[in-house]
This record gives C-alpha cells, structure tokens and sequence, in this order.
C-alpha cells in the first residue's frame, strides 16, 4: 500500500484476520452508553452511523430508535457492510438498519433527512475533514445534532512501558491516521463547519484485563506494513504487555473525546 494513503486504504482492505479481532472490539458493551449519551438518541429519530464497521453501534442504536426510527450506517469496507446487513437480518431488525458501502466522499442522504450523526473513532482516518463534516451537516436539518467521539493518541497510557516507549511505539504506527490528535482539533472543526453549542467531555477507556492488546496488536501490524520499527522490537514489546497481563500488573488507558455539536 501507498504510505500516504494508508490511513484510508487500510480500512477498504481488512485481512479475516483483523476482521475478526474488530469483531471482538468493537462488540458493544454497557459501558460504552457513556459514550454516546450526549447524542440524545430518541425514539423515532433517523440516526446515521458514520463509519459503522461490523455494525454493532448500529444494532444499538435500532434498539434506541424503535420501530418508527431508523438508521443508516456508512462504511468504505465492503466486508463490513456485509456482515452488519447480515447481522441485522438475524436480529429481525432489516426493517430499521440500512447500511450503505461508500467509495467516495457524497453520503447517499436526502439534505435535511438525519436527525443525529454519531462519529465513532472514524474521523482520525478521513481524508478531509472540513469537507467530510460539511456533509455531514449537509444531511442535518436545523437543531440536529451531530456526536463526535475519537482519540488523541497522544494521552495514551499503556503499563508497563514508560511514556517514551508509549511514544516511539505509536508514532511509529502515526502512519495509520491522518490525524493522530483528532481529538484535540474537534470542538474548532465543528466550528468552522457551522455547527454551534459545541460541547465537549472526555472519557477514559481504562483496560486492565489485556482486551486491549488487541489494540496493541492492530498497531503492530501498521508498524510492519512499513517496518518503522524492527521486528524483534516489535516482538519485545508486545512480549512485556503479555506478561504485565498475566502478572495482573497491566494497564492502558486512553481519553475519548466527546464532541456533539448543533447543526
């Protein structure tokens, strides 16, 4: 792949591998509400999941919406579309999700038709931001809101590695984001995209199990794409996270930051 580009070409083409590791993380959980509360997402609301994935947030949000709401998910990975159209066709729910494969920057979408869009750590990866939240706000009507929710790598914290290893290992993987701070340039982007009432909190994800050494293992293979690290370097330090988890001695934390905004 073309490293100037990999920030997006590595999310149309997934290997199974990596597939089913994002099956496991991007399963829903009750403590991820947290994380999209100040959407407000209502009963008989028209949702778009911007950068749905496999579709868990998705089936999620159907739930929420109810039988008179509906949503859409949006995605470039053609795999992923496919497995939330055939994950919303065994929960019962195909009357209520549509999920849609895009190739390019226009969102299939009436203008004014989408009551909330929903952001999930997808906005670290676009190409252009600015033109990417202005179509957004293309297909909100007034008053609707729009519920941004991404990293900035720069905070993250993983044990038992010092921070100056936490910084040579993930800007060795800079290469797999466009913005690898997203989260701090948020509230001044929806901004200049005209959404206004910007609110703005941060959430920890805390892990002391080792769930997120799935994280850690995706971002290996980003550094081995482009061997901007040496391999047994590689190996070492995934080794060390290994045993921290069995000593229970682990821990990684990383701030979401939770942008909504009033179209």
């Amino acid at each position: 792949m073309d490293p100037t580009r990999y920030f997006e070409d590595h999310w149309r083409e997934i290997d199974s591998e990596r597939l089913d590791r994002y099956e496991l993380m991007f399963t829903w959980r009750p403590e991820h509400d947290v994380l999209i509360a100040p959407a407000c997402i209502e009963a008989g609301q028209t949702v778009l999941d911007f950068g749905s994935g496999p579709g868990y947030l998705a089936m999620e949000l159907g739930g929420r919406v109810g039988a008179g709401g509906h949503v859409h998910g949006v995605d470039l990975n053609a795999d992923f579309v496919a497995r939330s159209r055939r994950r919303a066709e065994e929960a019962g729910l195909a009357d209520r999700l549509s999920f849609h494969h895009v190739t390019g920057k226009e969102l299939p979408l009436e203008d004014g038709s989408i009551d909330r869009v929903i952001c999930k750590n997808v906005l670290e990866y676009v190409p252009d931001l600015d033109a990417t939240l202005r179509e957004l706000r293309r297909v909100q009507p007034e008053g609707a809101l729009l519920h941004a929710i991404d990293s900035d790598w720069s905070f993250v914290v993983v044990e038992p590695w010092s921070p100056e290893v936490v910084g040579e290992f993930f800007g060795a993987a800079a290469h797999a984001f466009r913005e690898p701070n997203i989260g701090r340039k948020l509230r001044a982007a929806l901004l200049c995209a005209g959404y206004r009432d910007i609110q703005v909190a941060v959430q920890p994800v805390i892990d002391t199990t080792g769930l997120t050494r799935i994280l850690l293992q995706n971002m290996a293979a980003y550094i081995r794409e482009f061997e901007t690290l040496p391999a047994e370097r590689i190996d070492a330090l995934l080794g060390e996270a290994g045993e921290a988890v069995e000593r229970g001695e682990y821990l990684f934390v990383l701030p979401q930051f939770l942008v909504t905004g009033r179209a």
